[in-house]
């Protein structure tokens, strides 16, 4: 799990990055992307705009296909430097000069389609439209073993348990990726890890992790002894 400091850094880290990405002049569209591209429950994600012109008056963001009031999220007028969040939002969205709209700790309720707005200074319009999907967080898999304390030259079978099928599980041992050996056995869709013989060295913490693209959690550690005959 994260620790907070590091979750500062990287939101003061993301913050300075959406700050200082102003497009320079171009004929190109205006265009949105999702930052990350998936999301799961508990993120932040960024709909980061490119090419957004210069010559912006204003503009507003709106969480439907339609650019209605009732719909609207937040707003960034440029002559006066004024942001305005709207208020049934409760912070967790805060729209930025370049355009980009930032969503903390999102949850499934933030899916859907978002409008951008803008006005140039000839008063000119523009709508650009980009689909938000958030996803559901993987489940912490359990970690079982047949046994916690083994012989030397024995062997061991540990097995991870998803809750959901389809995931990617990787194998760490205190706390490091497992380095895999000759005496070691994955079955074929890694869940299960047979060490034989098992040396002394095999002594120590091992989880499992599982992720989708999107989400990952880890196991809660299982401790192995190795003893002499």
């Amino acid at each position: 799990m994260e620790t907070s400091s590091l979750l500062l850094c990287k939101g003061l880290l993301l913050t300075a990055f959406l700050l200082t990405c102003w497009n320079a002049p171009t004929t190109a569209e205006l265009t949105i992307e999702l930052v990350p591209p998936m999301v799961a429950e508990g993120g932040n994600s960024v709909l980061f705009v490119h090419k957004m012109p210069l010559n912006v008056q204003a503009f507003y963001w709106y969480k439907q296909k339609d650019a209605t009031k009732s719909y609207e999220v937040a707003r960034y007028l440029t002559p006066n430097n004024t942001t305005s969040k709207m208020p049934q939002h409760s912070g967790r969205k805060t729209v930025f000069y370049s355009g980009s709209l930032l969503i903390r700790n999102v949850t499934q309720a933030d899916s859907g389609f978002y409008t951008l707005l803008t006005f140039n200074t000839e008063m000119q319009s523009e709508l650009t439209h980009i689909h938000l999907e958030v996803y559901k967080p993987v489940a912490q898999p359990t970690l079982q073993a047949d046994k916690t304390t083994v012989t030397e030259d024995g062997s061991v079978t540990l097995t991870c348990l998803p809750e959901n099928s389809g995931l990617s599980i990787r194998w760490l041992f205190n706390r490091q990726s497992l380095y895999f050996n000759s005496r070691m056995t994955l079955s074929q869709k890694n869940s299960q890890l047979v060490i034989d013989p098992v040396r002394m060295e095999d002594a120590g913490e091992y989880q499992c992790e599982v992720s989708n693209g999107y989400s990952s959690k880890m196991s809660s550690p299982v401790q192995m002894s190795v003893t002499s005959e």
